[in-house]
């Protein structure tokens, strides 16, 4: 039976649930989870003194709200559709689940450009060139990022990626034990359940995200009919309100945007209860369920930003069409839907006894004794990551932490920082199966192109486009800083990925479509380039080597300057040679302007190269310059290493000398840092030293295994799945003959003795499934992604193989 029934205090009349504390009886020796993809807790996420986020005076502020923003963020499990996120704390009285929904986000379109900028660049490079930095770097921050007394950046207007709002569903207090409590997360099917023993019923919960209906499910159940008893509500910390609609209980608001006549995003999530049997009480401030056997809760939420005419219909429409779907039908549809790109790649290592273990102590224990199915399920929840917060019709790509959030104002505004950050998110994408989720990045490339030919030809007087090194979702491209905002060539490196994903996917219209954006990017420093007074290269100017700082003693004072302004940073030439170089190869591709293409060669030629200092170390500024902090956590210098491909074995001063400058960075740093150094050692072939950078990263990380950096930073766990798949298989290189080489096991940890991983794809579109046992020849089987004669590499020994497109071989590889 249901009721609609006005319940002013219902809120407050369960919260009961918080008087005291939940008891637990830990299982001494836990089953194994049911597949070595499954990440599981024994406890809730616990409570912490403070709450990281406060409800603030426009918030939902109850009891309920107040009490759940104390549950641990790095203790929950994290799903999601590429649109919606959620996060599961696994309360006992308390369950709360953080939403994300990815357009919500404060700020606007606005335009943050000085647009007389460029009549100052002639001056600050004359600067630079005389080594005046700190005078160059005044007018840099007066005229590049301050305007007439005002700073372009403002948070107000950039805009804040920021949480959606919390469910919470509070049950009654017992006094009786919790026992038998797993909550755990197939990163499979990307369902979390959730399990526990008390009063002599067992309390079962399921959640999923789904992609087919764009709703989040929870379905709770007890064994023992008609026990189920739960109040379910909706909060948010700020600018949010709560009322009874007749589509269901509504949490809505408006973001800021501080902008005259600028329009903030809106947002909004619907939650709505369908039992089998009991009771339903709907009141203004949330749901009551009493006496039922099972209970499935749906939230739809969107927001107006990408959609402001339908958006609210949308999610109603959403929410409808789930209601008449079985609790059973939308957890099933939403983790084959999962699932179906998950097993586009797998990896099997062996197990351990430390692989029953709570994943907490799982970590724990890993750090002295071996767990290398441990090290396949990190990448394989890198993959879960990405898949759950990047899909093909995402509005816009992962950011800095992925599409999960509990804050109103998140670590560097949740954006998407393009110096190495948003780049690596993607870096696993086309290597393990997952290209379709890499096109969120492309949309996002090519609203950034379209705002950063204003920059461009504001602080440039240039054609084309630029944009330096913070995006938000309308493609902010102007300098927010001095010191990281004063390089030029974020978007070179973003159009690395639009060479790469062709050379992964063969799409020739995907190529035609954007190659206005590689040849306006490849304009842009065609026409911006300069002429070192003392070499006579071409470089950049001005430049940095993304966030460091190096010293300079001032040519008048002798004063040491410590500064990150400079001109032809190394980094920013190892870009620019990639993207003239995949520029001229895409206008030979689709048969463009050769004229062009063959001015990007001959400017390419020109460029200053990278070099080695007197210690033999790759040389990070023009100069060899002292570090400010040689242990920096960029290591932006080596891009040429990974992951460009100019520094390979084929040029061993260069090739020693990254080598060189990794000992010197040294191995611990932030969690990014580290999967990034982890894929250079992988692709220097040395893959003990890889494999110790991926175990750092994953020890270091939060109990739930996100990437700290700290804080929570995502990037590191897609960086690490990507360094995996460095370590199984490399294909940047071609040999004498300008054949593909496919290198396979280049940088195989010894204690990876034996695996098994199928699904990889190699540039050209192949697909490789490879296993491996000690002193076994490998077993090899290779699908042609199109017509073309590859050389297969393994240890010392080359075999030249002629492929098929869909046509597969069987190979037993030779490693003498």
């Amino acid at each position: 039976m249901k009721r609609n029934l006005p319940i002013p205090a219902l809120a407050l009349a369960a919260c009961c649930c918080l008087s005291t504390a939940t008891a637990f009886e830990l299982t001494a020796d836990p089953a194994p989870p049911s597949s070595p993809l499954v990440m599981w807790f024994d406890a809730p996420a616990p409570r912490m003194d403070k709450p990281r986020v406060p409800v603030q005076a426009d918030g939902t502020d109850t009891p309920l709200a107040r009490e759940a923003r104390h549950f641990d963020f790095h203790h929950s499990l994290p799903l999601g559709n590429g649109r919606i996120g959620a996060m599961d704390f696994g309360g006992v009285e308390l369950l709360r689940i953080a939403l994300n929904e990815s357009g919500v986000w404060s700020g606007g379109k606005y335009n943050p450009n000085q647009a007389d900028a460029h009549e100052y660049l002639p001056e600050i490079r004359r600067l630079i060139f005389e080594d005046r930095v700190e005078d160059a770097f005044a007018l840099v921050e007066q005229h590049f990022v301050w305007a007439k007394g005002t700073k372009r950046f403002e948070p107000t207007q950039f805009g804040c990626y920021q949480t959606l709002g919390d469910l919470l569903v509070s049950f009654p207090q017992r006094d009786a034990a919790v026992t038998g409590y797993r909550r755990e997360l197939d990163l499979m099917d990307g369902v979390a359940r959730t399990s526990l023993q008390r009063d002599g019923v067992t309390h079962t919960r399921r959640l999923a995200v789904s992609k087919p209906s764009e709703v989040v499910a929870l379905v709770l159940e007890n064994d023992k009919p008609g026990t189920l008893e739960f109040f379910a509500t909706l909060a948010r910390p700020a600018q949010a309100s709560l009322r009874a609609t007749d589509h269901g209980l509504q949490l809505d608001g408006q973001l800021t945007f501080d902008m005259p006549g600028g329009q903030a995003t809106r947002f909004a999530a619907l939650l709505d209860v369908i039992t089998d049997g009991g009771t339903v009480e709907r009141g203004a401030d949330g749901i009551r369920v009493t006496g039922a056997d099972r209970a499935l809760l749906l939230v739809s939420c969107g927001s107006s930003l990408g959609d402001p005419d339908t958006w609210q219909a949308s999610l109603v429409s959403r929410l409808a069409k789930a209601k008449v779907k079985s609790a059973t039908d939308l957890i099933s549809e939403a983790a084959a839907d999962h699932r179906a790109l998950m097993e586009r790649c797998t990896l099997e290592l062996p197990t351990s006894e430390t692989s029953r273990l709570p994943l907490p102590q799982r970590v724990k224990q890993a750090t002295t004794t071996p767990d290398p199915a441990l090290d396949a399920l990190y990448f394989q929840y890198g993959r879960h990551l990405l898949i759950s917060s990047s899909r093909a019709g995402s509005l816009l790509p992962a950011n800095l932490q992925g599409i999960w959030a509990e804050e109103i104002k998140t670590p560097w505004n949740g954006d998407f920082h393009s110096n190495i950050n948003l780049q690596m998110n993607y870096w696993a994408a086309c290597p393990t199966n997952l290209a379709e989720c890499h096109l969120p990045l492309m949309r996002l490339i090519q609203t950034t192109a379209r705002a950063g030919q204003t920059t461009a030809s504001s602080y440039y007087k240039a054609p084309g486009w630029t944009c330096h090194h913070t995006q938000n979702p309308w493609g902010y491209s102007a300098p927010s800083n001095a010191s990281a905002g004063s390089g030029s060539t974020c978007g070179a490196w973003l159009c690395w990925h639009i060479w790469q994903h062709y050379q992964f996917t063969g799409d020739e219209a995907f190529l035609r479509e954007n190659l206005p954006i590689l040849t306006g990017a490849a304009e842009f420093f065609l026409a911006t380039l300069v002429e070192d007074p003392r070499t006579g290269h071409l470089v950049t100017s001005p430049s940095n080597s993304p966030e460091n700082h190096y010293y300079l003693a001032h040519p008048e004072s002798g004063k040491q300057q410590k500064t990150s302004l400079t001109y032809g940073a190394t980094y920013d030439m190892q870009i620019l040679r990639s993207l003239f170089t995949d520029t001229a190869a895409a206008l030979r591709a689709t048969g463009g302007d050769e004229a062009l293409a063959k001015r990007l060669d001959e400017t390419r030629a020109r460029l200053a190269p990278t070099r080695l200092g007197t210690d033999g170390r790759i040389l990070e500024w023009i100069r060899e310059f002292k570090e400010v902090q040689p242990q920096h956590r960029h290591v932006s210098h080596l891009w040429g290493l990974h992951p460009g491909n100019e520094i390979h074995p084929g040029v061993p001063d260069l090739f020693q000398g990254a080598r060189a400058s990794l000992e010197t960075r040294g191995d611990a740093s932030t969690g990014w840092s580290m999967a990034w150094k982890s894929c250079f050692w992988a692709r220097l072939g040395d893959g003990p030293r890889s494999h110790k950078l991926y175990r750092m990263l994953i020890e270091r990380g939060a109990p739930n295994l996100f990437c700290l950096h700290p804080p929570f930073q995502i990037d590191g766990n897609f960086g690490g799945t990507a360094a995996v798949a460095e370590m199984l298989l490399q294909c940047q290189s071609t040999d004498a003959k300008g054949q593909r080489v496919l290198h396979l096991l280049p940088a195989l940890p010894p204690a990876w003795q034996n695996g098994r991983v199928s699904g990889l794809r190699t540039r050209g579109g192949h697909r490789i499934n490879l296993a491996w046992k000690p002193n076994q020849a490998p077993q090899l089987e290779i699908t042609g992604g199109r017509d073309e004669s590859v050389t297969l590499r393994h240890g010392t020994t080359t075999h030249e193989i002629q492929l098929m497109k869909d046509q597969t071989l069987h190979l037993e590889l030779s490693s003498k």
